[in-house]
């Protein structure tokens, strides 16, 4: 019998997707809480260890890219479970890494099993919620993400003092299968259970590539992503590395600040896409009330500056905290903006390349933080640098990005047909 979208279904849905959102980001982050312990294990310095926190990110380009594409074609359900089931097994396996070349692999491996996620997450949004719900519902989702970078730290530093780098990958790894099978009978893909019950073929998108790859809006949206990403990526991958080793925090210390930031902008994150929600209720256009919330945390976000240069660690820890805070959320909120703009029949495609062309920054931005800090010994240069890209997401947006009032038709050609498959 065809499932009805009620507002119970998706409360179920929303619930769902943001402990998948937690446990995804909990395993992005997990290595670079174990990075000072694999360091001295395999022996290796910054500059080396940049390059394995940047490996998740080679292949979770295309991860991207190619899960979009498939969750277009043959559904959201099928699509986010098996990339689930394997994300979760790579992460375990970091654990039997034996060479910091093992680790990269694995990383690969994580890194092209999350792919998907972030687009799959944002089709189903844009599908099955109207605009007004949308900021709140992904801002939920989006907390999730900072839940998981939250727990990360101070779970797997236990692990860590209690039985070693290894184990905590394993556990961690292994136990978060569990939500495979709650998604296996909780979840339907509603769009394509509504065609299988009314008998009707499958249609296949044809996505306008051509009037996309060649989209001033589009590219502009990818400069913003990319330049929130560079941030986003430096904190994800070498905050805890930068107070072990830059502020001489201990593993507790490290794993308390480090919670306490994400912690917090978990909390934030839902309440910021219900003030921007509710901006538009109040009369403001989408593009008023979506642009200005997110400008505004773009700003606050470069003020990790201040954490690099300051001496007194009270004023650095509350900087690091709005920091992280503020670029988490604007990390969030820009998939509003995504789903704002883009038709969802095209989310899973093009918010796959969004996101891919984004993440290239992942991939700049730890070997480049870790060269700077293995060449001058310190990471407050690091640190300035991705404060001060974030500000160009800003301009970006307020100068470039086109109005979000409306989906732009200029770039999806609606009057293009579907293609049926038999």
């Amino acid at each position: 019998m065809f499932r009805k979208n009620t507002g119970g279904y998706r409360v179920t849905v929303v619930a769902l997707l943001t402990t998948a959102t937690i446990i995804n980001s909990f395993y992005r982050a997990s290595l670079s809480v174990a990075a000072p312990f694999i360091m001295k294990e395999f022996d290796v310095n910054s500059a080396v260890m940049g390059v394995a926190l940047s490996a998740f990110f080679w292949s979770y380009v295309p991860g991207n890219l190619i899960g979009g594409r498939l969750a277009d074609r043959y559904g959201t359900k099928i699509v986010l479970g098996v990339s689930f089931a394997a994300w979760s097994v790579f992460s375990a396996f970091t654990g039997l890494a034996q060479n910091i070349a093992q680790v990269i692999v694995t990383r690969l491996g994580v890194g092209f099993s999350e792919g998907p996620a972030f687009p799959v997450c944002a089709k189903i949004f844009a599908g099955n919620f109207p605009a007004k719900e949308r900021g709140t519902v992904i801002g939920i989702n989006s907390a999730g993400n900072r839940v998981g970078l939250a727990l990360c730290p101070i779970i797997m530093a236990v692990l860590i003092t209690q039985f070693g780098w290894r184990v905590a990958f394993l556990v961690t790894g292994l136990i978060s299968l569990i939500w495979v099978v709650c998604w296996h009978f909780f979840f339907t893909d509603l769009a394509r259970s509504k065609q299988a019950s009314l008998g009707t073929p499958e249609q296949q998108v044809r996505v306008p590539w051509r009037r996309i790859l060649t989209s001033k809006a589009i590219l502009a949206l990818i400069v913003v992503k990319f330049s929130q990403d560079f941030l986003q990526w430096q904190f994800l991958t070498w905050v805890p590395g930068y107070l072990i080793t830059g502020r001489h925090f201990s593993v507790i210390e490290m794993g308390f600040y480090t919670s306490l930031a994400f912690g917090v902008a978990s909390v934030a994150q839902p309440g910021i896409g219900f003030i921007s929600d509710w901006l538009i209720r109040r009369g403001w256009s989408i593009n008023r009330a979506r642009k200005t919330v997110q400008v505004a945390l773009q700003v606050f976000s470069a003020t990790i500056i201040v954490t690099g240069f300051s001496q007194s660690k009270d004023i650095a820890m509350f900087f690091m905290v709005v920091a992280i805070t503020a670029e988490s959320t604007c990390a969030g909120h820009i998939w509003t903006i995504i789903a704002d703009v883009i038709p969802s029949k095209y989310m899973g495609s093009v918010g796959g390349l969004i996101n891919a062309l984004g993440a290239i920054a992942g991939i700049i931005s730890p070997i480049l933080t870790g060269v700077i800090a293995q060449v001058t010994g310190s990471f407050e240069l690091a640190l300035t640098i991705g404060g001060s890209i974030i500000l160009v997401a800003s301009v970006f947006l307020l100068f470039a990005v086109p109005s979000l009032n409306q989906q732009w038709a200029e770039v999806f050609d609606e009057a293009l047909p579907a293609r049926q498959v038999a």
